[in-house]
């Protein structure tokens, strides 16, 4: 009897950054698996260690529960909401306090369903069949740069994890069944405001899902004032068993 499976492949790379900000982690538990990235805000002091925090939050939360979780969505909740409140702890404590801040993307994939949820412009993308099924709305606004009207705008973040004392309002994804040869990408604002979206879809499409990644990953990175870039591609599918549905397999990349 065939069991669903998938295989999950990850990217961080510091891009024309002096360092990277970005944190990931793929963390399997029976039949659970959660996903997350996390970009640390480079205008704030410690973006690292908001975004390391947020990644720190979620493993230590899901080696708590019993597994499958009964309630993603909370559990999600639970997690953006702790970390939220350990960034400002943080800050806090330190001398002068400090406002460290990130985004955060999460996904739980259980019984062959896909819950998510969000705070700021790191995405999630669900590729169908050459097609963006699902694509998250980023918590951010246009500003003109320099007062310019004809320069391309850069987007200010609404939400994010730290800064305020009172937690950022989660968006939350309606909860997905699972095709064969879907994609699930998460990635921070270095991948998809780099690489066009036709080609980013283009390249978690091809049969070799790491090396669409790393392509992806290449084109963003190579661009003149690159951000880091981090994403996670996990592609499902029902087939023998695999790597990936070890139990308590733990990636991570800062």
């Amino acid at each position: 009897m065939k069991r669903q499976c998938h295989e999950a492949k990850r990217i961080s790379l510091t891009g024309d950054r002096h360092n990277n900000q970005d944190r990931s982690i793929v963390l399997e538990a029976g039949s659970t698996t959660l996903l997350a990235v996390a970009d640390g805000l480079g205008g704030h002091p410690k973006g690292e260690v908001a975004a390391q925090l947020f990644i720190d939050t979620c493993e230590s939360l899901l080696r708590r529960v019993v597994h499958p979780i009964r309630d993603p969505r909370h559990f999600m909740y639970e997690c953006m909401h702790k970390a939220h409140h350990a960034i400002i702890n943080y800050g806090n404590r330190q001398t002068p306090p400090i406002c460290p801040r990130s985004t955060a993307v999460m996904a739980i994939v259980q019984h062959g369903k896909a819950w998510w949820a969000h705070v700021g412009d790191s995405r999630l993308y669900l590729i169908r069949e050459r097609n963006i099924l699902i694509q998250t709305h980023d918590h951010s606004v246009a500003q003109p740069i320099g007062g310019q009207p004809s320069a391309r705008p850069r987007s200010a973040l609404t939400r994010c994890l730290g800064g305020l004392d009172q937690p950022p309002e989660v968006s939350f994804g309606t909860p997905m069944a699972l095709h064969d040869g879907d994609t699930l990408l998460l990635c921070s604002d270095g991948l998809w405001n780099q690489v066009p979206q036709e080609r980013l879809v283009e390249l978690m499409s091809i049969d070799d899902l790491g090396a669409g990644l790393q392509r992806a990953g290449s084109m963003a990175s190579s661009q003149p004032r690159s951000d880091n870039v981090t994403a996670i591609a996990l592609r499902w599918g029902e087939a023998g068993r695999t790597n990936s549905e070890s139990t308590g397999v733990v990636h991570r990349s800062a």
